[in-house]
């Protein structure tokens, strides 16, 4: 993983160990880590190719969002089904919710797998995770759902830069059945406590997705997927995120959003 990725996914890491794992929330570490006064920024990018740095001091103007408030839509890839019943969500604290959810569009996703394509699957022996495509070019939403041995503050002290990496070396196509919550939400943080910056901003961003058009298997099916070193299983494979996860929208490897879902909108 290059430094920059590396940089940019252990400060979003950072932020959200220190805002703490109270509820569910979104936020975007690149526009965080652009709030940082220039000194600091330039201390933190002191590894980071200048070309590359570029790319990232210029991603709010390249995806017209800002600081103080923004929205990001993620249009999936493929279509999901919108379930009509609540699924059982158990709380770190052991309470039940019962919460609005998508599943797999199941005939598809045998399709997809039969031709290498579709959603992928990574484990080690913390964390389950889907990489879900997105319709925008080299956008995935990936999701780290924790074993159930672990809590979400638990399973996130061992999450690090290198851990993601190697997750993502893993990725295999699946014949995924997957049960994921609407967790679209809208956050707001204070940046002044959050980051000891002397001017006081508040960083606002909403996450919502929604379906893609109905011309989505006409569309160019190149995303640069990394090779796949098996032929896919057709066996079904059951994603259900039914407990507190971590979630995270990457464009190639640099995380534009993040945040956790704990069983509530925010």
């Amino acid at each position: 993983m290059d430094p920059l990725a590396v940089t940019t996914i252990t400060f979003g890491l950072k932020v959200l160990q220190e805002i703490g794992f109270f509820g569910s929330l979104v936020f975007s570490p690149v526009l965080l880590l652009l709030s940082e006064q220039t000194y600091v920024r330039s201390k933190i990018f002191n590894q980071v190719d200048l070309r590359k740095r570029s790319k990232v001091e210029g991603f709010h103007t390249e995806n017209d969002m800002n600081l103080v408030n923004s929205t990001f839509t993620a249009t999936w890839r493929y279509p999901y089904r919108n379930s009509h019943h609540h699924m059982e969500f158990k709380t770190d604290t052991g309470k039940v919710k019962y919460v609005k959810y998508v599943t797999a569009n199941k005939t598809l996703s045998e399709d997809l797998v039969a031709n290498n394509l579709g959603f992928r699957i990574a484990e080690d022996d913390v964390f389950t995770v889907l990489k879900i495509p997105l319709n925008q070019p080299a956008l995935r939403l990936v999701i780290f759902l924790p074993k159930p041995e672990y809590t979400l503050s638990e399973s996130i002290t061992k999450l690090d830069a290198s851990r993601i990496g190697n997750l993502f070396k893993e990725f295999t196509v699946y014949n995924v059945h997957f049960k994921i919550p609407c967790f679209e939400m809208s956050s707001t943080l204070d940046t002044s406590t959050l980051m000891k910056l002397k001017n006081s901003k508040f960083h606002k961003l909403r996450f919502n997705w929604r379906q893609p058009s109905e011309k989505y298997l006409e569309q160019d099916e190149d995303f640069h997927e990394p090779f796949v070193k098996r032929i896919p299983d057709r066996t079904p494979f059951h994603f259900v995120a039914n407990r507190p996860f971590f979630y995270t929208v990457f464009k190639h490897r640099i995380p534009i959003s993040m945040g956790i879902y704990t069983g509530t909108r925010s």
